[in-house]
């Protein structure tokens, strides 16, 4: 969930519409080291990061 990093600086947070699945939001958490990691809104689930090791924890899109 969203809330496994909160020791990180995070500088922004911020709702978004997930066009890419045509419905639902997504919340974009942005840190000082300029990386972002992104959540489903309803589930928690970490959908989208720019870290290297969160790429084992995102959803398989095929």
């Amino acid at each position: 969930m969203w809330g496994d990093f909160i020791n990180q600086d995070i500088i922004s947070e911020e709702i978004k519409d997930n066009k890419q699945a045509g419905k639902g939001q997504y919340r974009e958490v942005r840190y000082k080291d300029g990386g972002f990691r992104q959540y489903d809104v309803e589930t928690g689930e970490l959908i989208g990061s720019s870290y290297k090791s969160d790429q084992k924890d995102l959803p398989n899109i095929q």
